[in-house]
């Protein structure tokens, strides 16, 4: 006991462990979106960190995009995104980062992963979300490696990009 200071009283354990869940429950929803997905500038900035380190360590990552391609007219229902959201979490490891692009696309890093491992993930999730999530559209898929497929950000999100209009051709 310090002189002149009152001794805290002991917290329950419960207590102590209950507020920790709700301030990782607060970080964590400054990071996601309602879907479960990160938001898009989170994702810009572990990107960022990425191309800074990847050169650093001479290791790879990818960059796996997915599309639902509808008739023209159509929207996709936010049900279907959040079964989609979530088939994706549940088979991307915990530390690689999914994020939502505009109305029908998403997007994931896929750290240490190169484009022949990228894209088996990347076409087992979209033969999964063809199968699994109902729709009156196609899902495609598409990859890009660091380096192979360019050094910036740019150059990474148009390859994944062209190699999405190629999977559109492809079907």
């Amino acid at each position: 006991m310090v002189w002149g200071r009152k001794q805290k009283p002991e917290q329950p354990a419960e207590a102590a462990t209950s507020a920790a869940v709700e301030i990782e429950a607060a970080a964590d929803a400054a990071l996601r979106d309602s879907l479960g997905l990160y938001h898009l500038w989170y994702l810009e900035r572990r990107l960022q960190e990425e191309l800074v380190r990847a050169p650093r360590n001479n290791s790879y990552f990818s960059l796996a995009t997915w599309r639902l391609r509808m008739l023209p007219g159509e929207t996709p229902s936010p049900e279907l995104f959040a079964r989609a959201a979530s088939l994706i979490s549940n088979r991307l490891r915990s530390y690689d980062v999914y994020a939502r692009i505009g109305e029908n696309r998403l997007i994931a890093i896929l750290y240490d992963a190169d484009f022949q491992t990228a894209s088996t993930v990347a076409f087992r999730i979209k033969a999964d979300m063809q199968v699994g999530i109902a729709s009156s559209g196609r899902w495609q898929a598409g990859v890009a490696t660091f380096p192979a497929d360019g050094v910036d950000s740019e150059s990474l999100i148009n390859a994944a990009s062209r190699r999405l209009a190629e999977d559109a051709r492809a079907a």
